[in-house]
């Protein structure tokens, strides 16, 4: 944010129920489009130095804790990001309320190897109001897949020991009826008519928005 160096001030107030801390740098800021899709997975201005989920992730944690980040920017002009959490004497919801909850819920498990990747797409999934869990390899899904009943598996393509396809064809086999999503970077690669020919329902590439993974929830009409 700041190539040519800069300053950063940091500040902490009360903001009536909540503590607020806020960062504000003397760095290039940002557009208007950039800032609206600031916290969308995989968005990253960086380039190939970039994996787009720090500030992804970022929001993950504060909302769990029933805060919210805000952010004021303009090009030239540096930014301030705002995170509101609740103070400890305030009463704190017991979940929090998802923006727009799904016609119905799943159950759905998630499955990568990279913990940043899979925090988000538990986050997203968990906001829309599903019930979720996650693995952090095929052969640990198997064994929750053993274990229990699932709506819904989303898995990454590319993992070490087993691959999303196996993945697949596992959960296929032990539960035919789940329905299985695949997540990866090389969705343009894929023939497309894999997808619900195989074991694989879906089939979506990164980067991903919310309405892509919300949507590949259920089957399309």
């Amino acid at each position: 944010a700041m190539p040519g160096g800069g300053a950063i001030e940091i500040e902490v107030t009360s903001a009536g129920d909540y503590a607020k801390v806020r960062f504000v740098d003397s760095g290039t800021g940002m557009s208007d489009d950039v800032r609206r899709r600031a916290f969308e997975p995989f968005f990253t201005t960086k380039g190939v130095n970039g994996t787009g989920l720090g500030l992804a992730v970022s929001y993950g944690i504060v909302n769990r804790h029933h805060g919210r980040i805000e952010v004021e920017s303009q090009p030239g002009q540096g930014t301030a990001v705002s995170i509101l959490l609740p103070r400890a004497t305030a009463p704190v919801p017991a979940e929090p309320r998802p923006a727009a909850p799904p016609a119905r819920s799943v159950r759905v498990l998630v499955v990568d190897d990279e913990d940043a990747v899979r925090d988000v797409l538990v986050d997203m999934l968990a906001s829309a109001g599903h019930d979720v869990s996650s693995s952090r390899s095929g052969l640990e899904a198997i064994e929750e897949v053993r274990a229990g009943h699932f709506d819904v598996v989303v898995t990454d393509l590319s993992m070490p020991g087993m691959d999303g396809w196996a993945v697949a064809r596992e959960v296929k086999s032990r539960a035919p009826g789940t329905r299985v999503v695949l997540v990866t970077g090389y969705a343009a690669t894929i023939d497309p008519g894999l997808a619900g020919s195989g074991p694989v329902d879906a089939i979506i590439g990164k980067p991903f928005d919310f309405a892509t993974i919300s949507d590949a929830m259920f089957e399309s009409n």
